[in-house]
């Protein structure tokens, strides 16, 4: 069984996919590291993160600091006029409008707080990718250009997006579009990579 990637150069329109992978990566990492934090999170989350949970809550959020900074004006003014006097409303009203400004903000998501680091490593590949690179995945390992590249016991961890798959071993980190498959398909792909690692691959 054998399975020939002949990669592309990554384009811009990759970064939010690759954005979301490094992403998952990390939690995956997190979890295992954290087991019973992340149960507690999934807890929470089941309990109180629906859709609609959600948006009460951004709009709570924004409400809560509109008056928050409406607060914190109408006290920081007078103290900032007369600080010896009105020191504490000064303090108070500056701490008001912070945290006023803090949760009207909109908070990045996860996949938002990667992009930075899914545009260096497009970057990085498409910088050292050459037009006759292969990789291939067979019963031995993951080969690059005809040499071992990644042995199945050191993979860390496969993730699967829409159109890539992310592929690392803790130090290497590979980026191989679903459409530079050019011998086998995604899903037999998927079972050799299960069947060889014992890991589930991850899909998001």
């Amino acid at each position: 069984m054998e399975f020939l990637f002949k990669p592309e150069k990554l384009s811009e329109d990759l970064k939010y996919q690759v954005s979301e992978t490094l992403a998952k990566r990390t939690e995956l990492f997190s979890r295992k590291k954290f087991p019973g934090l992340w149960e507690k999170t999934d807890e929470l989350n089941e309990k109180n993160l629906s859709a609609e949970a959600l948006k009460r809550r951004r709009k709570f959020r924004r409400f809560y600091g509109i008056i928050c900074i409406a607060l914190g004006i109408f006290l920081f003014v007078p103290g900032l006029v007369k600080p010896s006097e009105l020191f504490v409303p000064l303090v108070v009203g500056a701490l008001a409008i912070i945290t006023g400004i803090t949760a009207v903000i909109p908070r990045k998501t996860n996949s938002e707080k990667f992009e930075k680091k899914a545009k260096k490593l497009i970057s990085a590949i498409n910088s050292s990718l050459k037009p006759e690179d292969k990789v291939l995945f067979n019963e031995e390992g993951i080969f690059e250009n005809g040499a071992l590249l990644i042995e199945y016991e050191n993979l860390e961890s496969i993730i699967e997006n829409r159109s890539i798959f992310l592929v690392c071993d803790g130090i290497k980190i590979m980026v191989l579009r679903k459409a530079d498959l050019v011998i086998g398909n995604p899903e037999e792909f998927k079972i050799l990579i299960e069947s060889k690692t014992g890991k589930k691959t991850e899909k998001i």
